[in-house]
């Protein structure tokens, strides 16, 4: 793949992606495609994001937070890091260290992990 190719790639996903999450509704109900739910018949971590960002996206903030309490910080990791990457291209910014990019990585697959326990101790994930 020609690194034009890829820029042009990493730049329409974002669109494509919100355009997929408006079309999605976020109260249907379809098969789980998540092979830990598949595996172990619980809810992994992430259960319910896909739902949740289609909700945010609509508006209905009090859906989204039922789905899944951390999509609206993941959203802006995600827009935040679309950002970066803009402007990292143009050259206006450095890159980010890797320090730093592990650190909130880290931090947002405990904040995860946190989350997906006490729904699990609560009995409140989403069904599989």
């Amino acid at each position: 793949m020609t690194a034009t190719w890829r820029n042009r790639v990493i730049l329409a996903a974002p669109v494509l992606a919100l355009g997929v999450l408006l079309a999605v509704s976020p109260t249907s109900e379809g098969p789980t495609i998540c092979p830990f739910a598949l595996c172990t018949g619980t809810a992994c971590p992430g259960c319910g994001m896909t739902r949740a960002a289609s909700a945010l996206l609509r508006g209905d903030f009090d859906v989204a937070m039922a789905l899944h309490p951390l999509m609206p910080l993941i959203a802006l990791q995600l827009a935040g890091g679309w950002v970066w990457y803009l402007l990292r291209r143009s050259g206006r910014v450095q890159a980010m260290s890797t320090r730093t990019l592990n650190a909130v990585l880290i931090v947002t697959g405990l904040a995860l992990l946190a989350v997906w326990v006490s729904r699990l101790v609560g009995g409140t994930l989403p069904p599989v």
